[in-house]
């Protein structure tokens, strides 16, 4: 028998049959395989629902991770390398993102300069503007490219994985790294992602078993073992299967039985960056309720026209008061973009809802008009990319220039009272713990407190309790200013210059003050009373300016509380509830504050002009994307390398793994320069390199004997010789960088000469096969 025909029979014999017999096999494991890390992405783009307002984006989302899947494998099957590899994926992807994501900018199916533009910006840009914006957000291609980004990339990868490594946990890595990238996009969001942690669990540990079973398999790889192979196959997915059901079943009911946390207080990325509308530092918009009251005439601010669903709308809010110093009622708002849809407060559950179109006339802002909580938001006269939300308190600010005129439609959220409110209970945790701080509290306030509340017995009649008492105070329009602590302490004994008479400046800060006392979460709401309606619109003007209390219920959310009774005249009858009476009836009136500057919101930066010279940003894009670049081609070619070096040890048959040393040590010498031509062989190359290198290469010779006798022998090399071939490669990667790691090492492993088309891949005899042995 030749060689050649020991050659055949030790390849094609026995183990040759064994795969011939599971070849059906292992085609259907990979396509399973790749099935469930497609799986395993769309679970983690399904989380993306709580971002976008609808449903939109999940055809760009999943359709990148099944092409980004399809691509892989194409590239897998027809064995491209990595730089081909590399090529398949950006293009898939810029085809993708182009009809895609960006379809609106291709004109007769063809990219334009625009789409080009905005596909770079997005790449760039889209994950920051991702945190301005206040989910649910629209659906808009500068917020969905960083999503299927994200996807593409972790599908590619894992699929990859999938059929060029036999590690059995690396497919799953991608797909956790983008379900996590979805949870810090989400942010503190409400809810239980319970269906995408359900869906990723079970495909993922399939997946882990899947290529568990597969690398057990390989080990009995004997067509004598066949029938064990199968029936081990079998007995171990049996097993599995139902273990990964019973591991997800307890895991989902375990953390809702017993959450490791309550979920209350998310980390957010959003609260870590600026943002992109703030409202300037000026005085709190309670101090100019007075102000607006004391306009001679009353001036017109703004229309709200409803239609036959607003039956007991009786007011709008412009500003929501949530933090108290003793001296001041200030907002802790952060303003981010807001999108069509709102978030809604999520306590909110017996609610109605009313739409109406307001239009502003006199208002200077830069708070904008709402009822209840804003849900919906058509901003028709208004710059919609100026449009600022806070979803902790409900308000709406105008940063754009469009204002006078500016009309919207908004839809709100109202808590619709019903017999179980007087039983519902106070909301309570970390997020309302702030509504109830109130720091240096006087302790005749919070004596007060205590004493207006006593003798009821539940919470609602609590605070009608304080409500009634404070209604019936004296009302003076006149009245001092203020609502500190001191103002307060004299509104309710009497011991100010203006006894118990006050308006509804001091009637609301004492009752938020008050109920904070008594452990309710409470904060000042300014905002306007609605007039008589004419023909459907509500024509509101300085006159109707007004505050009130409002307190924070579960199930009804903000509910307010009017604790300023109407104005009584000398005549003993009663008006409108911050009408003013006739000065000398109160006696002197104590001199007026200056009016107050109406805050405005600092103005978006304006867009740089591109046309008028070179841009900078330009320059900055490639500062990011050319390090970028030349980190993902040479991770590319590390992990080529690694994948190489595992398929040559772990290649079928001792010859095999011999030769795949042998190729291993001729990279390693490529890497330093060493060429090895075609005509010269394996001993030849090893002396050649031993005259360049010195003699720290002298292991390579020593290598290159036993290739030769590898390819030569009748019989194939014996164990010791293949661990021995394997000691030999890894002794001179040793010697050729002894300080590991170092430059020279860095170098040499993002080195992509070992990587180029022609040179021979474990198993292959290449010029071994003509070398005599010596």
């Amino acid at each position: 028998m030749s060689p050649g025909q020991v050659r055949t029979a030790g390849r094609g014999g026995p183990r040759g049959g064994a795969e011939a017999v599971g070849t059906g096999g292992r085609v259907a494991r990979t396509a399973a395989e790749l099935v469930l890390c497609g799986a395993t992405i769309v679970a983690g783009g399904l989380l993306y629902g709580r971002f976008f307002a609808t449903a939109g984006y999940l055809p760009q989302v999943c359709g990148a991770a099944v092409v980004a899947v399809l691509a892989a494998t194409l590239a897998g099957l027809r064995r491209w390398g990595s730089i081909a590899t590399l090529l398949t994926a950006v293009g898939g992807f810029a085809l993708l993102s182009t009809y895609g994501v960006f379809r609106t900018t291709v004109i007769h199916g063809l990219p334009t300069g625009d789409t080009v533009a905005e596909l770079a910006r997005g790449m760039l840009g889209g994950w920051a503007r991702m945190f301005t914006v206040v989910p649910p957000a629209d659906l808009r291609g500068d917020l969905l490219i960083t999503p299927v980004l994200i996807t593409w990339i972790a599908a590619f990868t894992a699929a990859t994985l999938v059929l060029r490594t036999r590690t059995v946990l690396a497919p799953v890595a991608p797909g956790l790294v983008a379900f996590t990238a979805a949870l810090l996009f989400v942010g503190a969001q409400p809810g239980v992602q319970l269906l995408p942690t359900a869906c990723f669990l079970a495909s993922a540990l399939l997946l882990v078993l899947l290529r568990a079973v597969r690398s057990g398999a390989e080990l009995l790889a004997d067509s004598r073992q066949a029938h064990r192979l199968r029936r081990a196959t079998v007995g171990r997915l049996a097993a599995g299967v139902p273990s990964v059901a019973v591991i997800i079943l307890l895991a989902v009911l375990g953390g809702q039985a017993f959450p490791l946390s309550s979920g209350a207080d998310r980390f957010d990325p959003r609260a870590l960056t600026e943002p992109p509308v703030r409202v300037a530092d000026t005085l709190t918009p309670l101090v100019t309720l007075k102000t607006q009251l004391r306009e001679r005439p009353p001036r017109r601010l703004f229309t709200v026209r409803t239609g036959g669903d607003a039956a007991g709308l009786d007011r709008v809010r412009t500003a929501a008061l949530d933090e108290f110093d003793g001296v001041l009622w200030t907002a802790a708002d952060r303003f981010l973009l807001a999108g069509r849809e709102l978030a809604v407060d999520p306590a909110l559950t017996a609610s109605r809802t009313v739409t109406a179109e307001i239009t502003i006339d006199g208002l200077a802002g830069p708070f904008l008009p709402v009822f209840g909580w804003p849900a919906r938001l058509w901003p028709a006269g208004l710059d919609a990319g100026a449009i600022g939300f806070s979803r902790d308190s409900g308000v709406l600010v105008n940063a754009g220039d469009a204002w006078q005129g500016a009309s919207y439609r908004l839809t709100g959220v109202l808590g619709a009272p019903d017999g179980g409110l007087p039983r519902a209970a106070p909301s309570t945790g970390p997020v309302y713990r702030r509504y109830t701080e109130l720091p240096g509290l006087p302790s005749e306030l919070h004596a007060t407190a205590q004493r207006l509340t006593a003798s009821e017995s539940t919470a609602y009649a609590e605070l009608v309790a304080i409500e009634r008492y404070l209604r019936g105070l004296p009302y003076r329009l006149g009245a001092q200013p203020g609502h500190s602590y001191a103002r307060l302490h004299g509104l309710l004994t009497g011991s100010g210059s203006d006894g118990k008479a006050g308006f509804a400046e001091q009637h609301a800060s004492a009752f938020a003050v008050l109920a904070r006392a008594a452990g309710f979460p409470a904060r000042v709401a300014v905002g306007y009373r609605l007039p008589a309606a004419r023909a459907g619109v509500h024509t509101v003007t300085t006159r109707d300016a007004h505050a009130w209390a409002e307190v924070h219920f579960e199930r009804y959310g903000w509910v307010p509380f009017e604790p300023t009774g109407p104005a009584v005249s000398a005549a003993g009858s009663r008006g409108h509830p911050d009408g003013e009476l006739d000065g000398s009836a109160l006696g002197p009136r104590r001199p007026e504050p200056p009016p107050a500057a109406r805050p405005r919101p600092d103005p978006p930066p304006a867009p740089a002009d591109r046309s008028a010279g070179p841009s900078w940003e330009w320059l900055l894009w490639g500062a990011v994307l050319l390090p970028a670049l030349g980190l993902l081609v040479g991770a590319s070619i590390v992990l080529a390398k690694v994948r190489r070096r595992r398929r040559r040890r772990g290649a079928t048959g001792n010859t095999a793994r011999t030769l795949g040393a042998w190729q291993e040590a001729v990279d390693r010498l490529a890497e330093r320069g060493v060429r090895e031509p075609v005509s010269r062989t394996a001993v030849e190359t090893a002396e050649a390199a031993r005259a360049a290198l010195g003699a720290r290469v002298e292991p390579a010779v020593e290598l290159a004997e036993l290739a030769t006798a590898a390819t030569y022998a009748p019989t194939e090399p014996a164990d010791g010789d293949v661990r021995r071939a394997w000691g030999l490669e890894r002794e001179l990667r040793m010697r050729l960088y002894p300080p590991r790691p170092s430059l020279r090492w860095l170098l040499a492993a993002v080195d992509p000469r070992p990587l180029r088309p022609g040179r021979h891949t474990a198993g292959e005899r290449g010029n071994v096969g003509t070398t005599g042995i010596r």
